[in-house]
């Protein structure tokens, strides 16, 4: 998804495509029924419709997006000691990146894990397991906060939300199978597609080696992700549409869901800087 984790913008224009590709294709359909059945007023008339779908699928991709995830993770605002130092920690690593401090929500798992969603570094949130707030210390818990940090201000965070809708929508209607799957089986070449884009194996080992920049201590995210290992990253509610945003694999499978790099070699990569 990225040769670099800092200074570059991946594009969203391949998952935009993706999504509104569908979308164009039942209007020239339809333009063409129009135009045989209104001549030339037709066509216009179902051109003008194509137009104003795709515009409102694009709209579509990003509105919203933010609460749609949360409601679908069941993420709720913190309270309590350990939510604090979540705050304090999370204000010191943004003023230090020099990017808005996100909003924190926590979802209550025992698995060990971390999601970051938002269109913008204005409009992130940063989620934490509950296992992760347990499970690890405060110099471990600065380490994993720090790569949540880091990928808000990689840039690359709008194409990895996006793909929630754009990707894994019509991955779900194919797994599902019946009526939605027949819809959506012409364009399985593009979620596939999608999916690789968002899901570049290189994407996670980039964020470790920017959180690592940002905290400028390697062995914290190590033992971080030794003890996340440990605890394990699973959840309980598992989706494949939004694997993808998650610090580590959830557990989920589906077409959305790509092959990662596993922890270990994660902390190998770590160990040779």
């Amino acid at each position: 998804m990225t040769a670099t984790v800092e200074g570059v913008r991946p594009t969203v224009r391949p998952l935009q495509m993706a999504a509104i590709v569908p979308v164009i294709t039942a209007g020239v359909l339809l333009s063409a029924l129009l135009l045989l059945v209104l001549g030339l007023l037709g066509l216009l008339a179902g051109l003008l419709l194509t137009a104003l779908a795709a515009v409102g699928r694009l709209r579509g991709l990003t509105r919203g997006i933010e609460a749609e995830v949360l409601g679908r993770i069941g993420a709720e605002a913190p309270s309590g000691a350990l939510e604090a130092r979540l705050d304090n920690l999370a204000e010191s690593l943004a003023a230090q990146s020099g990017v808005p401090v996100p909003l924190l929500r926590v979802v209550d798992d025992p698995g060990a894990n971390m999601l970051v969603v938002g269109t913008a570094p204005d409009a992130a949130v940063l989620v934490v397991t509950t296992g992760l707030l347990a499970g690890l210390d405060r110099m471990q818990l600065e380490a994993i906060v720090g790569r949540g940090i880091a990928e808000i201000r990689s840039g690359d965070l709008p194409a990895s939300t996006m793909a929630v809708r754009s990707v894994g929508r019509p991955a779900a209607a194919l797994d599902a199978g019946g009526p939605r799957a027949l819809v959506a089986r012409p364009f399985a070449g593009l979620v596939t597609a999608g999916a690789a884009f968002v899901g570049d194996p290189d994407r996670d080992l980039l964020l470790d080696q920017a959180a690592v920049a940002l905290t400028r201590f390697p062995p914290a995210l190590i033992s971080a992700l030794e003890r996340c290992a440990a605890i394990g990253t699973e959840l309980r509610r598992q989706d494949p549409a939004l694997d993808h945003l998650w610090m580590a694999a959830t557990g989920a499978t589906g077409r959305a869901v790509v092959e990662r790099p596993d922890l270990q070699l994660r902390i190998e990569a770590l160990r040779l800087l």
